[in-house]
């Protein structure tokens, strides 16, 4: 497996809401996901399993972490994949 790195990730969310939900929006660190790019639940949850099957990942929800931002999802992508991506 190729290893991937921050970058990757978030060319790689850029690429799926582009092609998968049809967002022309630009997305950076601070891009709301419900306000800026207008995703439902189901549209979020879509790009969570896009992003979880690109990266060889699974993304457990944590009563903790709440994701808002573009940012966040990043962030929580990255921590999951340093961890070994699976649980």
């Amino acid at each position: 497996m190729t290893q991937r790195t921050e970058r990757d990730t978030w060319t790689e969310l850029r690429r799926l809401a582009r092609e998968r939900l049809g967002s022309t929006a630009a997305i950076d660190a601070d891009t709301d996901l419900v306000a800026d790019l207008a995703l439902d639940s189901i549209q979020q949850l879509d790009l969570v399993v896009e992003l979880e099957n690109l990266f060889e990942i699974e993304l457990e929800p944590d009563g903790e972490r709440e994701i808002r931002t573009a940012g966040e999802l990043v962030a929580w992508i990255d921590d999951t994949r340093r961890a070994g991506g699976r649980p």
